[in-house]
């Protein structure tokens, strides 16, 4: 009885482990939207007219994923993937160079690009977030929500 214990015991220590490093591992930035642009017929970028509609709401990019979540805006606008495409993270982000994804909606010739300034030392990571409809979203980020 006491050998069925102490097995109950590890077993049960090993799946909080296990729960543990995979809520970490699927850590989420969260971003506010602090700029709303779009690129000008002359090359410049110009305030969007939805800006208003975006400016200070919020989003979640799941680290692991690329994925652009939990928004408090439209989300059809900022969503990153579909049921046929999902980001690829082309750089987890480090302090040497940015957390990166890509989705490219190969049918209607669309994409979708992020990149989250991780190599810097600040709390609040800068951010630059090509939707799919050409809106460029620029703020900050800071750290995960686990």
């Amino acid at each position: 009885m006491i050998k069925l214990n102490l097995i109950s015991e590890v077993l049960i220590s090993l799946t909080l482990i296990l729960i543990c490093q995979l809520s970490a591992f699927a850590a989420e930035y969260e971003c506010t939207i602090k700029d709303v642009l779009r690129l000008s017929d002359t090359g410049a970028f110009v305030t969007h007219g939805w800006s208003a509609n975006y400016l200070n709401r919020k989003f979640l990019v799941d680290r692991d994923t690329g994925k652009v979540t939990g928004t408090t805006a439209l989300k059809a606008r900022l969503v990153n993937y579909d049921l046929d495409y999902i980001p690829q993270v082309l750089d987890y982000g480090d302090k040497s160079d940015s957390f990166k994804a890509i989705t490219l909606f190969e049918k209607t010739g669309q994409f979708a690009l992020l990149q989250i300034n991780t190599s810097t030392e600040d709390d609040e990571k800068s951010f630059f977030y090509h939707t799919y409809i050409d809106m460029i979203l620029t703020g900050t980020c800071t750290g995960d929500t686990s």
